[in-house]
């Protein structure tokens, strides 16, 4: 419980710097959008409007043959066929997204859609907020530790590290034990969860969000040498850059008793070692300085783990980091992948993941952040 005496309240601003993908763990079906080239937007269909729509218009029955068929357009085909998109579009959509990156592809996809609340507005979770704060803080003790953490390394370096029999998660357990779970409350172990400094820390979820702020992107891995190749078959919807997004933010300073100052270092300290570590290994991907953090989904194994600051001493650290990549990737893709190979190139992943927003190939999920003092 928050201890009313020592609350701190601050205002936490985030700038969309890339777009940024918060997923809500469900998928809009091909046959469930319409992608109208013509004015480059997604049509986001209602099932209730839309079978509304087809009974009173005598059409259930085409209908259902469709969904049945193995037929390789989407709804726009079939409406187009019936000569009812205007109908679809504008009587049975629930919402639209600008889809301007995304309206030149062959082949209409399913879409990994953006989190929504209760009224099916998009938002962004504190959590989320909370959870990559937590990291770069994680990552901020593990550097500043005059003391080794050769029991977590050792893990890390085993030939099956990562893979679904030792997924690290007592690995992630000794590092919060150790540098989190501090408070040695009255009545608890030194190491329960009820000791953890992070409990002083409070952050709301975002007010909602209007879908004009979404756009559709699609997935895009870039190789080392710049090479992107066709682009993978996701699409997401993703908030757009240059959105601005506030949330509230409470301390209790006297279970988190760090200054904002230091978070902000750890945010920067954090980002650098992210560019110095990988980023700059690719030629083509020019890195942002100062206080950006990364969100979401899609920004890449590194913006989500300290193996990076667990590992910044090893000589072989792309190697152990390649093998814990590689043994999350299922045995028959693995030889396609060649994680196992990283250490060759340099740097692991040997992809940065991209996509492509207003003509430009970019990163997903850097947003600068800004804490203020109310």
């Amino acid at each position: 419980m928050i201890n009313s005496n020592y609350l701190e309240r601050y205002i936490i601003t985030i700038e969309t710097l890339g777009p940024l993908y918060i997923g809500s763990g469900h998928e809009i079906g091909k046959k469930d959008w319409i992608l109208n080239r013509r004015d480059n937007t997604a049509y986001i269909i209602d099932e209730i409007k839309l079978f509304n729509y087809l009974r009173n218009n005598n059409l259930l029955s085409s209908f259902e043959k469709f969904m049945l068929s193995n037929a390789r357009g989407g709804l726009f085909e079939w409406a187009k066929e019936n000569k009812i998109i205007n109908d679809i579009i504008y009587q049975t959509s629930k919402y639209s997204l600008d889809c301007e990156n995304i309206a030149q592809v062959n082949k209409v996809r399913g879409i990994q859609t953006f989190i929504k609340d209760g009224y099916g507005k998009p938002y962004i979770p504190g959590s989320s907020i909370k959870g990559a704060i937590r990291n770069v803080l994680l990552s901020q003790s593990i550097e500043k530790d005059t003391n080794s953490n050769d029991d977590v390394i050792s893990a890390l370096r085993k030939p099956d590290a990562g893979d679904n029999k030792n997924k690290l998660s007592g690995e992630a357990d000794k590092l919060d034990k150790k540098y989190f779970r501090t408070l040695n409350r009255e009545g608890s172990k030194y190491d329960d969860a009820v000791n953890d400094v992070m409990s002083g820390i409070k952050i709301s979820d975002s007010k909602p969000l209007s879908f004009n702020n979404l756009t559709l992107c699609q997935k895009i891995d870039a190789k080392l040498d710049g090479d992107t190749g066709d682009g993978l078959p996701i699409f997401r919807e993703c908030i757009k850059p240059e959105t601005k997004i506030e949330f509230n933010l409470t301390i209790d300073t006297a279970l988190f008793k760090k200054e904002i100052s230091y978070i902000e270092n750890a945010v920067e300290n954090f980002l650098n070692n992210y560019n110095e570590e990988f980023l700059l290994k690719f030629k083509e991907e020019i890195p942002y300085y100062g206080n950006v953090i990364y969100l979401g989904g899609g920004a890449g194994y590194h913006t989500k783990t300290v193996t990076s600051s667990l590992l910044k001493n090893e000589v072989d650290k792309v190697k152990i980091i390649g093998n814990i990549i590689n043994n999350t990737v299922s045995n028959d893709k693995r030889d396609e992948h060649r994680h196992y190979d990283d250490h060759k190139l340099g740097v692991s992943p040997h992809i940065v993941k991209l996509t492509e927003y207003d003509g430009e190939l970019v990163q997903m999920g850097p947003c600068r952040i800004k804490i203020s003092k109310l």
